[in-house]
């Protein structure tokens, strides 16, 4: 007889999940993605990275301001905190924009036909010219100036010059950078007065945008191409069942997928029925 101690579950089946997180599940069975599962699996990571990094961010943001503090108390710093700061911002901005290029890899095999450019920048562009390609995701493309922020302060610290942290006034530490890139759009000056408000007004910037891409892609994905989802782990082996998205969105059941498993739930599990 099996008890609740002998097994665990690894995915209980809801319908109400954000869409970014059924898109990256159902993504794995069109086949118009090559290599579907790597993908996604590759754009939950760097979704991970994002947040892990702006979390270091802002516990990052203290030590600076302390350090600079330090100036005040004997004249000289190190500047090893500020430094770590800056580097820890820059990782930040460039795991989204490494993030956003994941995202234009799998639109640009969605819509195959359209010969997309790869690139997220390039891409942008090219949707906001030709609005009739996807005019849901066009609006949503227009509301997303943080990456053009993004694109340009990261850039610039991985083509040019590094950027450097600097005191704004007594609480608020901010980046800076002097842009030589020649390429159209390239700002004048990069000036960020309050990293931390810079921070948390890009991190909000983007998860908007993935829960809307999600939203719209949802519905262009594959609807009836079953997928395999792990279901439960018990003694060193998983469970797995079978089932389409849409099946998914509508409750149903779907099919085993490891029949020969002796699942310590198989008794009750209708989808052996």
């Amino acid at each position: 007889m099996h008890t609740n101690r002998d097994y665990t579950i690894l995915h209980k089946q809801d319908p109400t999940l954000p869409k970014i997180d059924l898109l990256l599940l159902f993504m794995k069975g069109d086949p118009r993605i090559p290599d579907a599962f790597g993908w996604s699996v590759s754009i939950r990571t760097k979704m991970s990275i994002a947040s892990i990094l702006f979390n270091d961010v802002l516990e990052q943001i203290p030590k600076g301001i302390k350090e600079f503090e330090e100036v005040n108390r004997s004249g000289y710093i190190e500047g090893i905190e500020l430094l770590k700061l800056a580097m820890e911002y820059e990782n930040y901005l460039n795991s989204i924009y490494s993030l956003c290029e994941n995202i234009s890899r799998i639109v640009h095999f969605l819509y195959g036909e359209r010969n997309l450019p790869d690139s997220f920048f390039d891409q942008k562009s090219r949707f906001l010219r030709e609005r009739d390609i996807n005019p849901d995701y066009t609006e949503i493309l227009e509301k997303t100036n943080w990456y053009d922020e993004v694109h340009s302060i990261r850039r610039e610290a991985t083509h040019f010059l590094s950027g450097f942290v600097g005191i704004s006034d007594d609480t608020k530490l901010g980046y800076f950078n002097k842009p030589k890139s020649k390429r159209k759009g390239t700002p004048e000056r990069i000036s960020i007065d309050d990293i931390e408000e810079h921070l948390r007004g890009i991190h909000n910037g983007l998860s908007r945008f993935l829960y809307a891409f999600g939203d719209a892609f949802i519905k262009i994905i594959n609807q009836d191409s079953r997928v395999s989802i792990p279901c439960i782990y018990s003694r060193g082996l998983i469970g797995t069942y079978h089932i389409s998205l849409r099946e998914y969105l509508n409750n149903g059941l779907g099919i085993c997928g490891a029949p020969k498993f002796d699942c310590p739930v198989k008794d009750s599990c209708k989808r052996r029925s």
